[in-house]
């Protein structure tokens, strides 16, 4: 009786155990808090981003795309820059075309994310010469190319794309996709486009998902090749295919938000820990009219959702990209009008006003889970502060009195990259309006991250700092920390299990051990042997 009792302790603890763990799993795979180690480094901040091919627009009609975007809070628009229109002959460059449309973002903040690709027909081999997509034959004119671009344009284009879609066979010549060829690829046009510009942030092509899951695969064999350290960033197609925001479902052959993770694991597997994913492509297409599938609210609903879910659990998720601008274009394929933020006829559609609502609401006025770089327009500035570059390290500094900077976040806590040393200047600093102790004074000059404060309610928090005093001040970046939810009860189930579990086995090996003769137990009802008491007894002195 008591061996079978037992038994059930065990597979009762045992299942308690295992459910805990597939709850953890479902619940929590692929959330982080922001502070894991090694840090995931975002490069840029994590404001709208999208899709657009604006060579299809004239001069006055760019403008006022460009004016559309930034009044709707788009700060990152993926553009194709096509080789074959900016040297059409070997050493023969012609700008004018993408300047306008580079100046014409970065005068309103926007940064371009240039995908470079299409290849010029004097570059390609005799197999690839009817495709535009054929990689070249001559990977030095690749290399000059991409070095030429990254200098011409500096900071004003500060990430590139090498390639798009290289695992699709009529995106690399016709040719079966070659991963290693790829690698060589992406190796020559990153060092090229580093040495143009050695603060370029390198962003891999994006991949198509295939029908099983050919981008994963495609991004593991680059990964077995040695592609790790030419490149900043992964870039993922991310389709909600039919499934809510919130499902948490990760098959890799099914479209779903969540199939994201799958990207962050091959990394993490890979080792490369502190790279961000890139959702290049994002959203959710709309039903045909008559059909079934997702209506207009529920797809602008769902992309804002997503968009906020990423924010919070994802530190490790960077800007995602709305699918395109207008129906149409051919950047990774044209965009069908169910995908797009405008209508054929150029209305906004119900998708592009939920996202500008989003962000009117103070959807991505504040800083979000993990790191926050010195470049993100979340930090806001106020005096003369000066760019540093140290390495992949970015800073800002002052030594001006009276300068400030206030950094608005969700979370339940956070931290600041900052420099020690011995000239740093006396800081006054506030957490929602409450005054917070920095000292930052040191003998020895050093870089550190300090906490600023932790177990905050996960709501919008601010913090603000201002030099009081002649010294320095430098900042590089702001860390988010954001608890990670319905932790208890998981822990609460699992302890629960092991508990029964080791009772449960405790119970199994006695009973095991009395059946074989080695432990004897005591039978209910018989009584210990009494042993004599010697209540006068004392132990006698010595001499």
């Amino acid at each position: 009786m008591r061996l079978a009792r037992s038994l059930i302790f065990a597979l009762a603890g045992l299942v308690l155990a295992l459910s805990g763990g597939l709850a953890d799993r479902a619940i929590h795979r692929g959330v982080e808090s922001g502070i894991e180690e090694p840090l995931v480094r975002q490069i840029t901040g994590r404001d709208l981003a999208l899709n657009a091919d604006l060579t299809r627009f004239g001069p006055e009609q760019l403008a006022q795309a460009a004016d559309a975007l930034q009044v709707n809070g788009f700060r990152y628009v993926r553009q194709s820059f096509s080789w074959a229109d900016i040297e059409p002959a070997p050493g023969g460059f012609t700008w004018d075309r993408y300047d306008a449309i580079v100046d014409a973002l970065n005068q309103r903040g926007i940064s371009p994310i240039a995908v470079l690709h299409r290849s010029p027909a004097w570059a390609r081999s005799s197999a690839g010469a009817n495709a535009f997509d054929a990689p070249p034959a001559d990977l030095a004119a690749w290399e000059r190319f991409t070095g030429t671009f990254a200098a011409h344009y500096g900071d004003r284009v500060p990430v590139i794309q090498i390639w798009d879609l290289p695992n699709l066979p009529d995106r690399w010549g016709g040719a079966p996709p070659d991963a290693a060829a790829y690698v060589n690829l992406l190796a020559r046009g990153s060092n090229a486009a580093r040495a143009g510009n050695p603060t370029a942030t390198i962003l891999t092509a994006e991949l198509d998902p295939g029908a099983n899951a050919d981008d994963l695969v495609f991004l593991r064999q680059m990964y077995a090749v040695g592609a790790a350290p030419f490149f900043d960033a992964v870039a993922a197609r991310v389709s909600g295919g039919d499934r809510t925001p919130y499902d948490r479902r990760t098959d890799a052959a099914h479209p779903g938000l969540s199939r994201a993770i799958l990207f962050r694991e091959a990394m993490v597997a890979a080792g490369d820990h502190g790279k961000p994913v890139w959702a290049t492509h994002f959203g959710w297409s709309l039903a045909a009219p008559g059909e079934p599938g997702i209506d207009a609210a529920t797809r602008s609903a769902w992309t804002v959702a997503g968009i906020e879910r990423a924010r919070a659990e994802w530190p490790w998720m960077g800007p995602m990209f709305a699918w395109g601008f207008a129906p149409g274009q051919t950047l990774g394929g044209d965009v069908p009008a169910s995908l797009a933020l405008l209508t054929p006829e150029g209305a906004p559609t119900d998708l592009f006003s939920a996202l500008a609502a989003f962000n009117a609401a103070g959807g991505t006025a504040a800083a979000a889970t993990g790191f926050l770089p010195v470049s993100a327009p979340q930090i806001v500035y106020a005096g003369n502060w000066d760019i540093q570059h140290l390495g992949d390290e970015r800073y800002r500094t002052t030594a001006e009195t009276g300068a400030r900077l206030t950094v608005p976040f969700t979370g339940t806590g956070a931290s600041a990259r900052v420099r020690l040393s011995r000239q740093a200047a006396d800081l006054a600093a506030t957490l929602d309006g409450q005054p917070v102790e920095i000292d930052l004074g040191a003998f020895q000059a050093a870089d550190i991250t300090l906490p600023i404060a932790n177990g905050l309610p996960d709501t919008r928090h601010e913090f603000s700092v201002e030099l009081t005093s002649p010294g320095n001040f430098t900042i590089g970046g702001v860390l988010v920390e954001r608890a990670i939810p319905l932790i208890w009860p998981v822990v609460m189930l699992v302890g629960a299990g092991v508990a029964l579990l080791v009772i449960g086995l405790r119970g199994i090996f006695a009973g095991i051990a009395v059946r074989a003769g080695r432990l004897t137990r005591r039978r209910p009802g018989e009584r210990q042997i009494d042993l004599p008491v010697l209540p006068e007894w004392k132990p006698a002195r010595r001499a």
